[in-house]
């Protein structure tokens, strides 16, 4: 017995920044962003927003649209890098919020390929029938992982307040990852009981530790004593550094490559998928991911020109407006793939139900 999506959901904050808005900030233009990344706008929360008030706002859509309570779920996985606080993680956050009973609630850190992990998980859980009813929801406030002055938010949100030649020349130096990022969650309901060659019909996932460098944040680890100091802040090594172009070549062949390996083990072909969920990294990422399937947009769709990388976010947001776009519908064999922070990457292969008679 498989494990089936019964509801999805997404939060989705209401301030909208575009490329040109950024161009208020640092040195950049609407035509360099989205040439290099495919970003046209992204969103972000109001001050004091955590990522799990977007991950609740998510779940408790998506258990909606399942028709379930939030006292049937048996366990909630949650999927973040930017979680509300250092120590505990947001699950806790978010079955508190929801009103689920004191159910297992599971903290996963695999960045970009948190969803597709927590979706792995949850067939786990599902299939051994140690639950019955299980969330997955990826949610993130990259807002305040951003190296900007209150007077750069006030001017890149539509204010007037002029910012300093210092605070435009570092906002300029972080640009190369600044740009891609925005707020975001989404979440599904899975249950057990999809029939036979229904359901999340397997899955190959991978880490790769020798990678983790690709990217990272150096700093305000425990390793470190203290592990915040003045001089580290000042040194910026809070914020991530990023290998652009190693994480381009690595994404684009090895998403691919882990599709393949779950094809070969559920018997199906390239040529069987309909859709292709991919990780919404960057249009580059993307283009070339079509170039190794040998497809186009319309099987590898993006969405990532309206709300940037929203991280563990990206899967669930996507096949939430695909979903309701009728782009899945009863017999859809879809593919998730995703390549994040680790390096951890994989996929997925999800045949949407048939429709009940």
């Amino acid at each position: 017995m498989s494990s089936i999506i019964v509801g999805t959901g997404i939060a989705i904050p209401d301030n909208v920044v575009s490329n040109h808005d950024l161009s208020r900030i640092m040195d950049t233009t609407d035509e360099w962003i989205t040439t290099r990344t495919g970003v046209k706008e992204r969103r972000f929360v109001d001050p004091g927003t955590g990522s799990s008030d977007l991950a609740a706002e998510a779940v408790l859509a998506a258990l909606e649209d399942a028709g379930l309570e939030a006292g049937e779920v048996d366990a909630l996985i949650t999927a973040t890098m930017t979680p509300d606080y250092v120590a505990p993680g947001i699950s806790g956050l978010v079955q508190a919020k929801t009103g689920m009973r004191h159910i297992a609630a599971y903290d996963i850190r695999q960045q970009c390929s948190g969803f597709l992990y927590g979706l792995d998980l949850a067939d786990a859980l599902l299939s051994s029938g140690r639950a019955k009813t299980a969330v997955v929801v990826g949610a993130e406030v990259h807002g305040g992982f951003l190296p900007w002055s209150a007077a750069s938010w006030n001017r890149v949100l539509g204010g007037s307040e002029d910012i300093s030649e210092e605070d435009f020349a570092r906002n300029t130096e972080h640009r190369a990852w600044s740009v891609l990022f925005g707020d975001g969650a989404g979440a599904m309901v899975l249950t057990a009981g999809g029939a036979e060659g229904e359901g999340l019909l397997g899955s190959s996932l991978h880490t790769d530790g020798e990678e983790f460098e690709l990217i990272w944040v150096p700093g305000v680890g425990f390793k470190d004593r203290p592990y915040v100091t003045a001089a580290g802040v000042e040194a910026d090594v809070h914020l991530p550094q990023m290998d652009g172009g190693g994480l381009f070549r690595k994404a684009v062949r090895l998403m691919p490559e882990a599709a393949q390996t779950v094809l070969a083990s559920t018997g199906l072909e390239l040529n069987d998928i309909d859709v292709v969920v991919a990780h919404q990294a960057n249009d580059r990422i993307l283009e070339g991911v079509r170039r190794q399937f040998g497809v186009g947009s319309e099987k590898v769709p993006s969405n990532i020109g309206s709300y940037g990388n929203t991280t563990a976010g990206t899967l669930p947001i996507l096949y939430h407006e695909l979903r309701q776009a009728g782009r899945v519908t009863g017999g859809t064999l879809v593919c998730f793939a995703a390549f994040g922070a680790g390096a951890h990457y994989g996929a997925a292969i999800y045949r949407e139900p048939a429709a009940a008679e």
